[in-house]
């Protein structure tokens, strides 16, 4: 059982994202401070320092929020364009030396175009994006050159129990996990929904209406719920949708185990 987001969203038609709002207002602050201070500071290292920092955020925070927005139903040329705008727009800049930035885009199965969604039934989903660039800075005394990777990955893990209450009622109890990048991170929001009958042919996703909510603050959170199913099959399907704290959106699903 998948629950796609193309089949129960459509917040893929109203994107209210723009990918390099982001990365361009951090850009037009830092480079304007240089601007101010370039005459003095021209040959301060650690202003060059600051400035290939300042580049190499962008770059990160372009990714992200074209992952943002091809997880809320952009398209998968997302991320090659915001790039390209924004390497352009980098390369337009020559406040300490012509910068020429090279990106690809990691195409090998799963992932097609730097990007890769997979939520599955498992248990776990996965929002990810992908990118390898070079960045050379040229000036007149000396040239610099480094090469990065972008690895932008929102995981979502979850599991459930049930216990029978009366009827074909059930009180569930659903445990959540939020990874960034391997580390533990927070959710901005966490939607919960259940399988109605239980019968993966005829599904019908109820929105769930929590009575707790507990944040553990280490990117974990459990979260109960009464399922007012109408079946008494076994079977207790879940799905969690989450919009991390960088807005990139995340499914997954489960099959609950009755305690």
């Amino acid at each position: 059982m998948q629950r796609n987001l193309r089949n129960c969203k459509n917040s893929g038609q109203t994107l209210v994202i723009t990918a390099l709002v982001i990365s361009l207002l951090i850009l037009s602050i830092f480079y304007g401070v240089f601007e101010a201070s370039r005459r003095s500071e021209i040959d301060n290292l650690p202003a060059l320092n600051d400035y290939i920092f300042v580049t190499k955020l962008g770059l990160k925070k372009t990714v992200i929020s074209s992952l943002a927005n091809f997880s809320r139903g952009g398209t998968n040329e997302i991320l090659s364009t915001n790039l390209n705008k924004y390497v352009s727009i980098v390369g337009n800049q020559a406040y300490f030396g012509k910068v020429s930035i090279l990106f690809t885009l990691l195409d090998i199965s799963p992932y097609q175009s730097g990007l890769h969604l997979s939520w599955d039934s498992d248990g776990t989903g996965l929002s990810s994006a992908y990118a390898n660039y070079s960045l050379a800075l040229i000036k007149t005394e000396a040239n610099l050159q480094l090469k990065h990777e972008t690895n932008i990955t929102t995981k979502l893990e979850i599991d459930g129990t049930y216990n029978q209450l009366q009827g074909t009622d059930r009180n569930v109890t659903v445990n959540c996990k939020i990874i960034n990048e391997g580390e533990p991170s927070l959710a901005k929001n966490i939607t919960i929904s259940y399988e109605l009958d239980g019968d993966p042919s005829n599904q019908e996703w109820i929105n769930a209406s929590l009575s707790s909510n507990i944040d553990y603050g280490n990117g974990t959170y459990r979260l109960s719920f009464i399922a007012e199913t109408e079946s008494i099959n076994d079977s207790m399907l879940i799905s969690a949708q989450v919009y991390d704290k960088r807005g990139i959106f995340v499914i997954a699903n489960a099959t609950c185990s009755e305690t």
